[in-house]
């Protein structure tokens, strides 16, 4: 019975289960990973134009521009939020557009896919870019850069680094990404000229990688069958010792 209950947890450990797990900074994929699912937010210059992704393809385009006072300020902090919610298949993107603490109707949009029900990753990828020349040039922080509760700091596009790309798994030993929640700030400033962003724009993307799959209903009765083959084998395995 010890055997059969070491095989059982074995088989029920693979089954998907909600569950987060600590986030560490990582160099990412070996080998190349389809991009899942992601969004993108640029300024726009009376709004965030937010973008949300599935397989690389744009799938959702508008933009977080709420009516309402105070207006988007450069060098300010707005407030985002990206939330995958596995089960459900709906990824949410939210910016406070307007700071006031909290993310209105207008600063919401949403996507639901029913093929994605269950999907979970195996990498967050960051990135951002800035202008880094020219009357108009700019730069981006990204400050209190949180996934599922771990805090893992700051990241700047400017002239000195123009580009972020930074990969993100979560640690070792412990469960793939399920649900995702990403939280923290976004900071556009203008480092030269007016502030009009004309041409090259400054933007932040996210971007789910590697999809754990999740198995088959047939995977599950070959398991499933294969636990019945092991116990009938034990138990005539006794039988012939007995006798």
């Amino acid at each position: 019975m010890r055997h059969l209950a070491c095989l059982a947890a074995g088989v029920l450990s693979l089954a998907p289960a909600p569950g987060s797990a600590t986030v560490i900074l990582s160099s990412g994929p070996v080998s190349p990973l389809p991009s899942e699912l992601g969004a993108r937010a640029r300024w726009g210059g009376t709004g965030f134009e937010a973008v949300m992704l599935d397989a690389g393809t744009q799938v959702v385009g508008t933009t977080l521009n709420p009516v309402g006072s105070p207006v988007w300020q450069l060098g300010q902090p707005h407030a985002f939020r990206l939330f995958w919610e596995w089960f459900s298949g709906t990824l949410t993107w939210q910016i406070d557009f307007d700071r006031n603490g909290s993310f209105g109707a207008g600063e919401t949009a949403s996507l639901t896919r029913v093929a994605r029900i269950g999907t979970t990753f195996d990498y967050i990828l960051l990135t951002a870019d800035s202008r880094t020349a020219g009357a108009n040039s700019n730069a981006i922080d990204i400050n209190n850069f949180r996934i599922n509760g771990t805090n893992l700091g700051n990241f700047t596009a400017d002239s000195s680094s123009p580009n972020i790309g930074q990969w993100f798994e979560p640690a070792s030993p412990g469960p793939r990404f399920r649900s995702i929640e990403i939280l923290g700030d976004m900071v556009y400033r203008n480092t030269g000229g007016n502030g009009a962003f004309q041409g090259e724009r400054p933007r932040m993307q996210l971007q789910f990688f590697g999809p754990e799959p999740v198995p088959e209903p047939a995977s599950w009765v070959m398991l499933v069958a294969g636990f019945g083959a092991v116990g009938a084998a034990l138990r005539r395995r006794r039988t012939v010792a007995a006798a």
